[in-house]
């Protein structure tokens, strides 16, 4: 995250929008990562008879392949240890590996995989990718004896499903194959009859004959008629009517009734190699194929065929079946029952989710459990098949820059298993409920070394962080590197990126901050892409910067050489960057308890101290201040005598809150922290109208388009603003209590400072509330999670200049001669300057203290290493202080004694 230099305003007027051409950065950029990648569903598999094995042991399925003796042979069994999952085993040049295969909801997930069937996973592996390096599926070990894998079951009652939901609604006598027994007494089926997937209540359905016809419960099948009821039945359907009933004469094949010209046919249908089904020198994979076939082409001159002659089903009385339908009803679907009752759910709730190629972020429910080490995602809480599911046995979770996306709070779980990468982006309303999923996501996750930190058993953690500000480029070759950005990757994972520029020497100055690196983490690499407006973007160049080359806790500022990526020759040129790598021990909490007492102080010396030295680190100390004192329920004090002191210090009252400090820092931080319910009340909607519009609010001539009507366009502005002021002005109550609060605390200041400025106690309030909250909002509404996509040009203006105009109107102030154009907008500003006055007035309207009730899941010993780490990155600074400041004596003692205290833990782990 860049950071404003000391003396500068962070949003002194509104600016034009930029819009990214490139609002998805990996379009073109080829690697290895997938998600969401279409494979051709035409996998090419073995038959099922060929290689499933039925519920089966580890050891004899061992045996089994080391029977068959052929390396890169394979099975599928059903877990002995977990029934109802699947596994693959195989026999590689290593020695035999057994994968585990989720089945979920008719679904197979393989590693970070999503299969529709067993046999396209088979045939995944066997044709499209490796299932270990350089190792394909290649022989399938057949079962000594044919294995029954179905389970049927039949409808006893009719039912009507509960709208959205995956309930299936269904006849009496309806036949299901069913796929996963779940929770509270839920069958996850598909229908016979319909081929549809969903949910069927256990109560409602009886247990098939194991060898039951595979084709109960289809509309056209008959299973126990005679030849002659068939006959009888046709004989009373009209023309192109037909009906399929198993064969007398040749067990497993069937005939196909058919009625045409008043006259009666029949068909024969060949089983061939219990897999597919011959008809007229055809080849068919099922009986459904068959009547597809012959909807279309005809089955006899003039005649396709028609409507089935249905299987009549009786239907019962349900009031007779009243109890049961109770105790159905009472029973809640829902993604609730996908998991088991002995599992632990650590965390659930909405997150907005983009697959590595998909451009568009969805918004989903997501449920982590944590016995499985799973995460699944849904359509809404209401369903229960998953869309996908994250597998966190194969995952890291890394950060992801909000220059990636132009949005804040996201992150990503990258799963890499079987030689397949699969990246998933999520993306949470605050930063606060990105941290709690990523904390909890984490926890799970398999340790690339595969062995338990030895820190861990002494409750001992290692923090990392990573600061890396790409500052410019000379020489690069333009022919090569036209319009160059870089692209910021951590451990080969895109986290970054930079702006596009253009010529030999580019400018970006854009610093990436990156807490808590994943262990794996051993390097970063920026990668110079060109921009291609025809073509795709190509990464042409890069710097390879392993972390061990930055001393700890030191800033680097080097010039690296760009390293080309085909054969080049010639200088490619050189990148200079500013990195700082730290890597700290986070100890138990009771060890900072001295740290904590001299921060929370009443006196403040320390904080005071802390922001004189340490002014590059402005923005980490600010976060890290500010989630001990909201541990502490004591946020109110820390922002109230911050912004205090600041107005004491300030002569000019136009100039106040004005420049970056630690107060208007930590203000900025609890906004977007605590205020994001208020600005979606506030503003979501008019953003939303703006972006689906495609009127334009343009008023300044130079940009009008040909023939463009100014008054239309102002029309529609004025429309804009009025909505967008009466949202605003109606949710003040929405807006935190302890940021109102505050807001008060300012005006009564102000007004001790300068009594005689009537203006300057709505100022000090809207030039928080606005200036840094709500037009930033709006003219950035995708780093404020408000919209999912860039607007378009034109909306983007439009954000603009509503933007604009509510500052001004914020500010008491009317257009001048500075803009003419928007003088129109005045007459709107006077009107609404009264009520702007009031609604200020009101926000700031909370005198007393509020109680804080909001609970914050926070690790208060990790923001507490972070302040100790920052006195040691300062510590001649501070000594430095200390001889005029006694009181800081402590802390330098207390900074001393925690870093002996890391280094007991340290020798310990080590002995």
């Amino acid at each position: 995250m860049a950071e404003d230099s000391a003396g500068d305003s962070p949003q002194r007027e509104v600016q034009e929008l930029s819009i990214h051409e490139e609002d998805y950065p990996f379009e073109g950029i080829v690697d290895a990562e997938c998600e969401d990648e279409e494979i051709d569903a035409a996998l090419v598999a073995p038959p099922e008879t060929d290689w499933y094995h039925g519920r089966l042991g580890r050891v004899s399925a061992e045996e089994r392949l080391r029977q068959g003796g052929k390396l890169s042979s394979y099975l599928i069994r059903e877990s002995e240890r977990k029934p109802g999952s699947y596994v693959l085993s195989y026999f590689g040049v290593k020695g035999i590996d057994h994968f585990r295969i989720i089945a979920m909801c008719g679904d197979f997930y393989l590693g970070g995989r999503q299969f529709d069937s067993l046999s396209d996973l088979i045939g995944y592996y066997t044709i499209w990718a490796c299932i270990l390096k350089d190792e394909k599926l290649m022989y399938p070990v057949p079962p000594p004896e044919p294995v029954q894998s179905r389970r049927l079951v039949r409808a006893i009652l009719p039912y009507t499903r509960v709208p959205d939901t995956d309930e299936l609604s269904f006849e009496k006598s309806d036949v299901f194959m069913v796929h996963n027994t779940m929770d509270g007494g839920w069958l996850w089926v598909t229908s016979q009859r319909t081929n549809e997937s969903g949910l069927v209540i256990r109560d409602l359905v009886e247990e098939l004959d194991f060898y039951a016809d595979p084709h109960e419960g289809k509309e056209w099948f008959h299973g126990t008629i005679t030849k002659e009821k068939a006959a009888q039945l046709l004989s009373d359907a009209p023309d192109s009517a037909f009906l399929i009933r198993p064969s007398d004469s040749s067990p497993g094949d069937y005939s196909l009734f058919f009625r045409s010209n008043n006259m009666i046919q029949r068909f024969r249908i060949t089983r061939q190699n219990h897999e597919e089904f011959e008809m007229g020198g055809h080849h068919y994979a099922t009986l459904d194929d068959i009547i597809k076939h012959y909807k279309t082409e005809q089955i006899v001159e003039g005649y396709t065929l028609g409507e089935p002659v249905p299987n009549k089903r009786s239907r019962l009385n349900s009031l007779n079946d009243e109890d049961i339908y109770q105790s159905v009803r009472a029973r809640s679907t829902g993604s609730c029952i996908i998991t088991q009752p002995s599992d632990t759910i650590v965390k659930k709730g909405y997150l907005s989710k983009k697959g590595h190629r998909s451009k568009k972020w969805k918004n989903l429910f997501f449920i982590l459990n944590g016995t499985e080490q799973h995460v699944y995602y849904f359509e809404n809480e209401k369903r229960t098949k998953p869309k996908g599911l994250i597998d966190l046995n194969y995952a890291s979770i890394y950060p992801v820059h909000e220059s990636l996306f132009g949005r804040p709070n996201c992150f990503q779980t990258v799963v890499r298993a079987l030689n397949d990468v699969t990246t998933t982006y999520l993306c949470a309303d605050t930063a606060e409920l990105a941290k709690e999923w990523i904390l909890a996501m984490r926890q799970f996750c398999t340790q690339p070394s595969n062995k338990q930190s030895p820190l861990n058993a002494k409750r001992v953690k290692q923090l990392r962080s990573l600061s890396v500000n790409v500052l410019d480029a000379r020489n690069l070759p333009v022919k090569h590197l036209p319009h160059p950005y870089c692209m910021l990757s951590l451990h080969d994972v895109h986290a970054a990126r930079t702006q596009m520029r253009e010529g030999p020497n580019p400018l970006w100055s854009e610093e990436f901050v990156f807490e808590d690196l994943p262990r794996e983490v051993e390097s970063f690499t920026l990668l110079l892409c060109s921009r291609a407006r025809r073509s795709k973007d190509a990464v042409v160049a890069s710097v390879y910067v392993p972390l061990s080359k930055l001393p700890n806790g030191q800033y680097v500022d080097e010039w690296y050489p760009v390293i080309p990526e085909s054969p080049y020759k010639g200088d490619m040129g050189s990148i200079r960057i500013r990195a700082h790598y730290r890597s700290q021990l986070v100890l138990p909490l009771e060890e900072y308890a001295g740290l904590k007492q001299l921060i929370v102080s009443k006196e403040f010396h320390t904080i005071y101290a802390l922001d004189k030295v340490c002014a590059r680190d402005r923005s980490l100390l600010a976060s890290a201040l500010l989630r001990v004192f909201r541990d502490e329920k004591k946020e109110a004090v820390l922002l109230q005598t911050l912004t205090t002191k600041e107005i004491a210090n300030e002569d000019e009252s136009a100039t106040l809150f004005r420049a970056t400090t630690l107060a208007s820092t930590l203000m900025d931080q609890y906004m977007k922290m605590t205020a994001v319910p208020f600005l979606h009340q506030a503003v979501k909607d008019v953003i939303t109208k703006i972006a689906d519009s495609k009127q334009s609010c343009e008023l300044n001539p130079t940009k009008l388009e040909k023939g463009a009507d100014v008054n239309s366009n102002l029309e529609t502005l004025l429309s804009f603003l009025t909505e967008a002021v009466e949202a605003i002005f109606k949710a003040t109550e929405s807006c935190p209590s302890t940021l109102r609060y505050i807001f008060g605390c300012l005006q009564r200041e102000v007004l001790k400072k300068w009594p005689d400025d009537t203006t300057m106690r709505t100022r000090v309030v809207s030039g928080f509330i606005f200036l840094r909250l709500i037009c930033p909002a709006i003219l950035n509404p995708r780093q404020f999670n408000l919209l999912a996509e860039s607007p378009t040009p034109t909306a983007a203006r439009t954000l603009t200049m509503v933007a604009k105009s509510l500052q001004n109107l914020a500010n008491l102030v009317e257009f001048g001669a500075k803009e003419p154009y928007m003088e129109a907008v005045n007459p709107f500003i006077v009107k609404n300057k009264e009520r702007m006055i009031m609604f200020l007035d009101e926000l700031a309207n909370v005198p007393s203290y509020p109680e804080v009730t909001e609970k914050v899941k926070s690790d208060p010993s990790q923001d507490l290493a972070t302040l100790h780490q920052i006195c040691l990155s300062h510590l001649t600074e501070l000594q430095t202080l200390s001889t005029t400041q006694s009181h800081l004596k402590k802390l330098l003692a207390v900074t001393e004694h925690l870093s002996n205290r890391q280094q007991q833990y340290m020798g310990a782990v080590k002995r």
